[in-house]
């Protein structure tokens, strides 16, 4: 179970990110991060070890970004170690990619090796890891589209928020596995892994992403679609009794 954030065109975006973290914090504290886009295409990331203490807080405070990804992990897959902490941030084809991932995917060994088999190179051991790669090798035109083409065939739980520059996108994956909600603030739009984290802001809680939705905003809006096959809904045990 890990915590997932990102806010989408506000200019206190960072900010914004490190108090939903706080809010997200019981959801894992075995290490934590932010990444921030800025206007101008540039991109940074902070991670460290454990939760957010005054010397991280420090640091993601000299961030500046009108775009954020925040991520608490409790690891399922990968050790417990920097190298696997959230948000993955890479630079690829096209600019910076981060992506913060709640979930657990059943056939991420099986798709390492085929990507590893073609050139691929892993700095990590977490499942995350796997969908950058495949981010990455992606053709389709548009973040959304890359979004799809990149979760399919990938089996498991996934709620994922993931920054492509000046576009945030969330998806979540079509049994609906693992919580992931959407909200306002301001003509700002958030996401989450609980709404806990729309209250420490004072943002309006929306919606839920729909199973097997992917919403894409950019600066034309609110994109939504439903790329995936239709799977029986199911929940993690552990979640629907601890909500």
């Amino acid at each position: 179970m890990c915590g997932s954030f990102g806010v989408h065109g506000h200019p206190d975006a960072v900010k914004l990110a490190q108090l939903g973290l706080y809010s997200l914090q019981h959801r894992g504290q075995e290490s934590v991060g932010v990444a921030a886009f800025d206007e101008n295409g540039g991109a940074r990331v902070v991670r460290a070890m454990g939760t957010i203490t005054p010397d991280v807080a420090t640091e993601v405070e000299r961030m500046r970004g009108t775009t954020a990804i925040g991520h608490t992990r409790y690891s399922t897959a990968g050790s417990s170690t920097i190298e696997n902490a959230g948000p993955v941030f890479v630079r690829s084809r096209g600019g910076h990619i981060a992506l913060a991932h709640n979930g657990n995917l059943v056939n991420a060994d099986e798709l390492r090796s085929e990507l590893e088999m073609t050139g691929s190179i892993f700095s990590s051991t977490m499942d995350s890891e796997v969908i950058v790669h495949r981010l990455a090798r992606s053709t389709a035109s548009t973040p959304a589209t890359r979004v799809a083409e990149a979760l399919t065939g990938v089996v498991g739980a996934f709620s994922l928020i993931i920054g492509f520059g000046d576009t945030l996108v969330a998806a979540r994956d079509p049994r609906g596995w693992r919580p992931l909600s959407m909200a306002r603030l301001n003509g700002s739009v958030v996401f989450a892994s609980e709404t806990c984290a729309f209250d420490i802001i004072g943002a309006t809680f929306e919606r839920e992403v729909a199973p097997g939705e992917v919403i894409a905003v950019d600066r034309t809006g609110v994109h939504s679609s439903f790329p995936f096959e239709t799977q029986p809904l199911a929940r993690c045990v552990f979640e629907f009794v601890y909500f």
